[in-house]
């Protein structure tokens, strides 16, 4: 058996390291001045509601195709490990599969684009919105009205490494052993700008997560000022390409 066919729980690996850490794990700031600290502990909370939440009602699986309709952001990332947990496919609006998704994860339940056959998670981005808001929609299921209720841990079950992981329009398909074992050197705390899709910056993030560094991640519009670098104790900027 080559080792991409090996079964493992690979975000389970991920995240059982510091699931006990009161350091950050990811810190979200956005124009709007809201500034929100995931522990190691808080952030691997959510996931496993998350994971819960999409293993009941929609039984996502290793054959299962997620639409991440979301810019980069703590819950956005926090689903798409959610659903990763699962072995699904993460895949963007633009993908030729999204028209078979079984799910679209979006902030915009309301879009004429999505795929009658596929369900709707909606998900309202503020941090304090316990609700998705008035414009749900007839067929969406509110992520921040019922994420709540489920579990604060997850037991997931084995994929196998050779699992389709991400598949995005300009890049090749990952494997969820290639998304979860990249080489990351350690730099610190990093700056990371929401600047970008979020399935290009998924693969990144878990690589320094898995070195052990904080992530600082700032809404594209944001002016980061020094007094932010400071506060953060920022040790290194992300930029794509370099």
């Amino acid at each position: 058996m080559s080792s991409n066919q090996q079964l493992g729980t690979f975000v389970e690996a991920l995240l059982a390291v510091r699931r006990s850490s009161a350091s950050p794990w990811l810190t979200w700031h956005s124009q709007s001045g809201e500034r929100i600290e995931l522990s190691g502990r808080v952030f691997d909370n959510w996931v496993a509601k998350s994971a819960n939440l999409l293993g009941d009602l929609y039984d996502l699986g290793e054959e299962s195709i997620v639409v991440i309709d979301l810019a980069p952001h703590w819950k956005s990332l926090v689903l798409a490990l959610a659903a990763l947990h699962h072995g699904a496919k993460l895949v963007d609006p633009a993908h030729q599969d999204a028209k078979s998704a079984a799910l679209y994860i979006t902030a915009t339940p309301n879009d004429e684009n999505i795929p009658a056959s596929s369900e709707i998670l909606a998900v309202n981005p503020a941090a304090l919105a316990l609700s998705f808001g008035s414009d749900l929609g007839p067929v969406a299921e509110d992520f921040n009205a019922t994420v709540r209720s489920y579990g604060d841990q997850f037991f997931p079950s084995a994929v196998a490494g050779s699992t389709a992981a991400i598949d995005t329009t300009a890049d090749a398909e990952l494997s969820i052993e290639e998304l979860f074992s990249p080489a990351a050197d350690p730099k610190g705390t990093i700056l990371v700008r929401a600047d970008q899709p979020i399935l290009k910056l998924l693969p990144y993030l878990i690589g320094q997560w898995k070195a052990g560094d904080g992530v600082v991640l700032v809404e594209d519009s944001l002016e980061v000022s020094d007094r932010l670098r400071d506060g953060e104790r920022i040790t290194f900027d992300y930029v794509p390409g370099a």
